[in-house]
C-alpha cells in the first residue's frame, strides 16, 4: 500500500486525533508534502487509524496518524497478518507476520532494539520487492 503526504505538521490532523494523541498544531512531521510512501503496517491506537512509514528524514520507521496521507495504492502485502484486541490501546494491528504475532515486537520497535530493527528490515525488503512487481 502507498500513500501520499498530504500534510506535514498537526494542522493537518481533526479534533479528535489532537484530543487522542500527544499531537498538536506545532508539530512538524519528518515528512514532505507529496512525496509517496509505503506502508508497512497499520494501528488503531486510541481510536486513531495510523501507519507504519519510514519518513523522508529517517532510517527506520515511526507511526504517523493516517489523516496526513491519502491512499495512492490500495494494494496490501499477501503475508499481512491482523489482529484485534477490543479491551488494548492498540485494538488492532495488521502488518507483517512478527509485527501482529510475535509478543513485545510492536513495542521492540518502537524502542528500536536490535533484533526488531533486523526484523523490520528484512520485512520491508520484502515488502518493497512485492510492491514493485504488482
Amino acid at each position: 500500500m502507498k500513500v501520499k503526504c498530504v500534510s506535514t505538521t498537526g494542522k493537518g490532523l481533526n479534533k479528535f486525533t489532537m484530543n487522542n494523541s500527544r499531537d498538536t498544531e506545532q508539530v512538524k512531521y519528518p515528512l514532505k508534502k507529496d512525496d509517496i510512501y509505503t506502508i508497512y503496517g497499520q494501528h488503531i491506537y486510541n481510536n486513531i487509524l495510523g501507519y507504519l512509514i519510514i519518513g523522508t528524514y529517517e532510517n527506520l520507521p515511526s507511526w504517523y496518524p493516517a489523516e496526513l496521507f491519502e491512499v495512492i495504492d490500495h494494494q496490501v502485502h499477501l503475508e499481512w497478518y491482523y489482529n484485534y484486541e477490543e479491551d488494548s490501546v492498540i485494538s488492532a494491528l495488521w502488518g507483517y507476520k512478527e509485527m501482529v504475532l510475535t509478543d513485545n515486537h510492536y513495542d521492540d520497535l518502537i524502542e528500536r532494539t536490535d533484533k526488531a530493527k533486523r526484523i523490520f528490515l528484512k520485512r520491508k525488503k520484502e515488502i518493497d520487492e512485492f510492491l514493485e512487481y504488482t
